[in-house]
């Protein structure tokens, strides 16, 4: 019996067998990327490029990664409030050396000298501000002098600070003129911090230089007198 191969006819069967082989292949793709979905979103992608390199399966791989996109998972938020209250804290100083006594110079009827540095130091947290005064006593004459006084509205003074620059919110007080306001009747500012955030805060030191009117009636000798230096709180 004589045989013929027909080599059409081979190929067309190969053919289909193959592509039955590749549509097996893609719904065992679709499968697996179903399950890996339950689980992870990541493999899922990754399955989905291994679906993608099947012949003809571009299609399911395009609906596939599409379903992966879509697994997003939405969060919900909200806000706590929070509060604290910050308790006052720190300290107020005035620090003067009252063993350092202050010499004045005579110049004719005058006398000048400058006093040891006035610290002030305002550590709280609150910064109420602050008021540093000044006031001098009566002259005591001594020896050749004993008896005699002089009015401590004869001493004057200039404030001054060499702290620079000068602390916010700090204002140095006027000066007093000897003799006519003077330093003896009532305290006069040396300085002042106005009540504020940040004002009159940390170290600010003060001075003031001194200057006392001698009337010609005093007599000769030597005198002294304390200049009393107050540092009090206060609200401007």
């Amino acid at each position: 019996m004589p045989l013929r191969c027909d080599n059409r006819s081979m190929k067309g069967l190969f053919g289909m067998r193959l592509k039955r082989l590749e549509l097996a292949g893609i719904l065992l793709g679709v499968v697996l990327v179903a399950w890996l979905l339950a689980l992870d979103t990541a493999k899922a992608q990754a399955a989905v490029g291994i679906v993608a390199a099947i012949p003809d399966a571009r299609p399911v791989a395009a609906l596939l990664s599409s379903a992966t996109a879509e697994q997003t998972v939405t969060v919900d938020s909200g806000t706590i409030p929070l509060a604290v209250t910050v308790p006052m804290t720190g300290a107020f100083t005035l620090t003067v050396d009252p063993a350092d006594t202050v010499a004045l110079t005579v110049h004719g009827s005058v006398a000048t000298a400058v006093t040891a540095p006035i610290e002030v130091s305002d550590t709280r947290n609150n910064f109420p501000g602050w008021s540093v005064s000044g006031q001098d006593t009566n002259w005591t004459g001594s020896g050749a002098a004993a008896g005699a006084t002089i009015s401590g509205d004869q001493l004057g003074w200039t404030p001054t600070s060499s702290t620079s620059p000068l602390t916010p919110g700090v204002t140095l007080g006027p000066a007093v003129t000897p003799a006519r306001s003077g330093l003896g009747t009532a305290p006069a500012v040396l300085a002042s911090a106005r009540s504020g955030l940040g004002n009159g805060a940390g170290t600010t030191t003060l001075g003031a230089t001194l200057t006392l009117a001698i009337p010609w009636e005093a007599p000769a000798g030597p005198y002294t007198s304390s200049l009393t230096v107050t540092a009090v709180d206060m609200h401007m």
